[in-house]
């Protein structure tokens, strides 16, 4: 509806998915090769999506970062030999094909997008309409075709522009994630965390202890899937930068090539709050395990530990040491996780966790009492939320309730200082990584060497992959 006349561009929000180089070797001739190729890898969990932006207008198609706008990538109209849109061929149900070839290139490149707001096949409309117009010399199918695509765009409603706003908490209007909060904070304040378990395991019945341990299994099968989902991110970004540095080396020239914008963007390290966030859920996936060791197998909870020490070391070597790690304060491991980690972890994982420091070796009642601990709220990649365990009596439902509010309150008045002082710093995280490792804008952050453990983090993904098993 933007578009008054055929010189404008027209914008697509696109995940790109992958970048095939077509040769005959290997057996990638067409795009039916590229979706056949692309569905193994997402088989193999192995598809790494990119949000950007896919802009048309007269002359090329480009590709442009979603938050800086920088151009990542130029495809003149006169270098795209074949678009293609692949409806429901897989997983990605609206994939737009794109082979370009610049007159550098020896072999075309096949660009795989998944169009998820505007289906593929109208922006294949829209390439098709402007290569049309390009080799006629008249500006008249492209014209038709965006006031066509607008038609059918306008009658989708479109998605909020932000999420609905949260009504404010009262004693039966809480979150669970607040809730949740709410129980480990009002546990913690009691002083002795093991008198505090097993005076409630006496009260507990059978039936409500069960419910317990299933609630605490599903968390921290929550914490793993979102552990392996962030170092898959740290292994693709080493993967592309690692790749960006090879054609660098190779190049003749400064002008950059095909497909290196989009390895760029790719390169960048997650931002530093990601960092915070998987360690944190390090922290508590080491209080469940102490919590679940005598109810978990396949693997247990020590194979578990071992196994979360691997991405732990990876993570840590990624941010240039432990400095980051260290200053992570919430939550804090409870005095029983504290002896199962001493009883449990090797000499060099007994070496990393006490390079991490008091945040992460000391329990609650080591710190003074009127430090304050903030409370921990989990936040899952997938929007799951914990169950609410529906055995409490009512008394005890109201007092959660209430301390729930506070706890939500106080994670909010956070969230807002963390936001303002984000946005006070200026963003100094450089288009690539430097050639010796990632660069981060945090002070925390120091240069750290790329990822090379694909075998070590391969076993922990096999481990976790069959999830904890009661």
């Amino acid at each position: 509806d933007s578009v008054s006349s055929i010189s404008e561009t027209s914008q697509y929000h696109v995940e790109h998915l992958t970048t095939f180089v077509l040769d005959r070797k290997e057996a990638m001739i067409t795009v039916d090769d590229g979706i056949r190729k692309l569905k193994l890898l997402d088989a193999k969990g192995k598809v790494w999506t990119q949000d950007m932006i896919l802009q048309v207008d007269d002359k090329a198609v480009s590709l442009v970062d979603l938050e800086s706008k920088n151009e990542l990538e130029n495809f003149p109209l006169s270098t795209i030999q074949h678009c293609q849109a692949v409806m429901n061929a897989c997983n990605y149900n609206s994939i737009l094909a794109l082979i370009c070839k610049e007159p550098t290139q020896n072999k075309p490149d096949l660009h795989l997008f998944q169009c998820d707001e505007i289906k593929a096949t109208l922006i294949h409309d829209d390439i098709e309409s402007a290569i049309s117009d390009s080799k006629s010399g008249k500006q008249k199918k492209r014209l038709e075709t965006l006031r066509m695509i607008s038609k059918a765009d306008s009658a989708i409603p479109p998605p909020p522009r932000a999420p609905a706003p949260v009504p404010p908490g009262t004693i039966t209007q809480v979150d669970v994630r607040s809730r949740v909060a709410a129980w480990s904070a009002w546990a913690s304040e009691q002083g002795d965390y093991e008198k505090h378990r097993q005076y409630h395991e006496q009260e507990e019945t059978a039936e409500m202890i069960a419910a317990r341990i299933d609630r605490d299994v599903q968390i921290l099968n929550h914490i793993l899937d979102d552990i392996e989902y962030f170092v898959t991110k740290l292994q693709k970004a080493a993967e592309a930068f690692a790749e960006l540095s090879k054609r660098k080396k190779t190049k003749k020239n400064k002008k950059k090539g095909p497909g290196e914008g989009v390895l760029t963007l790719r390169a960048k390290p997650p931002p530093p709050d990601e960092f915070v966030d998987c360690f944190q859920k390090f922290k508590h996936g080491f209080n469940l395990l102490a919590k679940l060791k005598f109810h978990i197998q396949n693997p247990s909870a020590a194979d578990l530990v071992h196994f979360l020490f691997t991405p732990l070391h990876m993570v840590v070597q990624t941010t240039g040491g432990p400095e980051l790690a260290s200053t992570v304060l919430s939550p804090l491991l409870t005095k029983d996780t504290i002896d199962f980690l001493r009883y449990t972890v090797t000499s060099e994982e007994g070496q990393l966790w006490m390079s991490l420091g008091d945040s992460w070796t000391k329990a609650r009642t080591e710190w003074p009492k009127d430090h304050f601990i903030p409370p921990y709220v989990p936040r899952f990649r997938n929007g799951w939320e914990p169950p609410l365990l529906n055995f409490m009596g009512a008394p005890k439902e109201q007092e959660l309730n209430h301390l729930a509010e506070s706890v939500a309150n106080v994670a909010e008045q956070q969230r807002k200082q963390e936001m303002k002082r984000l946005s006070s710093e200026p963003p100094g995280v450089p288009d690539y990584p430097p050639a010796d490792g990632y660069a981060f804008s945090n002070t925390a952050y120091k240069r750290g060497p790329l990822l090379d453990q694909g075998a070590a983090v391969a076993a922990f993904k096999q481990t976790v992959s069959r999830h904890v098993d009661r």
